[in-house]
């Protein structure tokens, strides 16, 4: 009966612990928004933001950009984790369609290694509007994915269209 109610206890405090915070994309003008646990270090990019979880175990930044295909994500998400001293294992590519809160649009996956070992690499693109889209990029360790289990899929999850003031 004691593990039980330990069980239980569990159960009902972790929703209580994962805890969000709502950030409009790009800030100025709003096409969409996002949902990023809130003991994760946040910062802001051009058109939108990057953030670190609080183990420092998991990158993720989140932008938009014009609505977007495989091809040109690709050939830009290579560009950044260059940039960011990722090497990919052009090998290790995949590819999958994605279907959130009624966005149809793709993941593609990849392994690497960067200054701390082997991570494992996704971008994520949401079209959100006739002609524009969410991309998020991501990079963790399997640390870093045991320690944030619910990380990528409950940010990619939280995406929502926001409607533009000027249209």
């Amino acid at each position: 009966m004691k593990a039980f109610l330990f069980a239980a206890l569990i159960a009902f405090a972790v929703p209580l612990a994962a805890h969000s915070k709502d950030y409009p994309l790009p800030d100025a003008e709003p096409m969409a928004a996002i949902s990023l646990p809130d003991s994760w270090d946040v910062d802001d990019l051009d058109d939108g933001i990057e953030a670190v979880s609080k183990d420092e175990l998991v990158y993720v930044a989140v932008e938009t950009a014009d609505a977007i295909d495989a091809r040109a994500a690709t050939t830009a998400a290579y560009s950044f984790f260059d940039d960011k001293g990722i090497v990919i294992d052009k090998a290790s590519f995949r590819q999958s369609d994605i279907e959130v809160n009624g966005f149809s649009g793709f993941q593609l996956f990849f392994e690497g290694r960067d200054e701390d070992g082997p991570t494992r690499v996704s971008v994520t693109v949401l079209p959100v509007g006739e002609t524009g889209a969410v991309m998020i990029t991501y990079w963790a360790s399997e640390d870093g994915e045991k320690s944030n289990p619910d990380g990528l899929m409950n940010i990619v999850n939280s995406v929502q269209a926001r409607a533009r003031t000027g249209q």
